[in-house]
């Protein structure tokens, strides 16, 4: 029976352990998507927010290879047990704290969309099978010490590599954003929107309905304005000509962001004014352009400050 049991035991741990690895890497392959809903939480600034959910996904992979390979088992045991404790409880307690979307709970990312209450299950079975794993079965190996803090440190440096948080991708590259201003101005003239979008401090944004890119920039504006209290009417959008209403209704409404004023500029100008890169947030102050971002390099400090600076 013993032996048995080590067996049953060995094939859950593994399991697990499997399981954690996918929810980390599929977290990752969709790491914007998860930022933001992070983000959408309204804990931490989207710095902060951008540098937690890889330390998180960092913490999930490592936990999964100590279980798969026998590790510190038992350390990994009990953290495991306190990671799907502590996340079914955040998830029974969700709707009553967070104004988040419920529908997927990134689990595992965009790839198996999980809401809220399967979310709860999926933690349950899993809390579950950790019932039938022992940690008596694991003993101490000299170079455990050694493998787990090398793994850890090369993990941790590798996701924040590979898919680097935005604040990090705009200090080592430091891109300048080139536009054809007198072209953009014209193209606002003949819009007939000059004087709306050049009333004060306003943030022009040049979306395409289509562009994943420009529907998270939107939705990462609006929760930057949103968790700082600063109103949205002041954000107008520019579109190509013959995007329909609708679509960019709909480029809206997915996300629950209030429709902003926009126009729509001839395509050839849009891709000129924007040199065929989007998307593009230009920052206009009574109608002088005073700074431009794109997706990466548009911050919050950047938004806020912008804002509620007196000049």
């Amino acid at each position: 029976m013993k032996i048995h049991n080590k067996y049953i035991s060995l094939i859950i741990r593994i399991f697990v352990g499997l399981v954690f690895l996918a929810s980390a890497i599929l977290k990752y392959i969709s790491i914007d998507v998860f930022d933001l809903y992070v983000f959408e939480h309204n804990l931490f600034s989207i710095s902060i927010t951008e540098t937690l959910t890889r330390l998180l996904i960092t913490a999930e992979f490592v936990l999964g290879i100590m279980l798969i390979f026998n590790i510190y088992a038992r350390f990994a045991y009990y953290a495991v047990l306190s990671f799907l404790a502590g996340f079914t409880i955040y998830l029974f307690l969700l709707p009553y704290l967070f104004d988040v979307d419920i529908t997927n709970c990134h689990c595992f990312g965009n790839a198996i969309v999980l809401n809220r209450t399967e979310s709860i299950a999926k933690n349950l079975i899993l809390l579950f099978c950790l019932f039938f794993v022992s940690p008596k079965f694991y003993t101490h190996k000299k170079w455990e010490i050694w493998v787990l803090g090398t793994i850890s440190s090369i993990t941790f440096i590798v996701f924040m590599v590979i898919s680097a948080p935005n604040f990090l991708y705009t200090i080592v590259h430091k891109d300048k954003i080139q536009i054809d201003t007198s072209m953009y101005e014209s193209a606002l003239l003949n819009s007939g929107k000059q004087d709306i979008f050049n009333d004060g401090k306003q943030i022009i944004c040049m979306y395409a309905a289509g562009c994943k890119y420009c529907k998270r920039a939107a939705f990462k504006l609006h929760l930057m304005l949103k968790n700082n209290q600063l109103s949205e009417d002041n954000v107008k959008t520019v579109f190509w000509s013959g995007t329909t209403d609708s679509l960019i209704h709909n480029f809206f409404i997915e996300k629950n962001i209030p429709l902003p004023e926009y126009t729509t500029f001839r395509l050839d100008t849009f891709l000129t004014v924007t040199n065929g890169r989007l998307p593009l947030l230009l920052f206009s102050d009574n109608g002088t352009i005073v700074s431009k971002a794109n997706y990466i390099t548009f911050n919050e400090n950047q938004v806020v400050n912008f804002f509620n600076s007196d000049n």
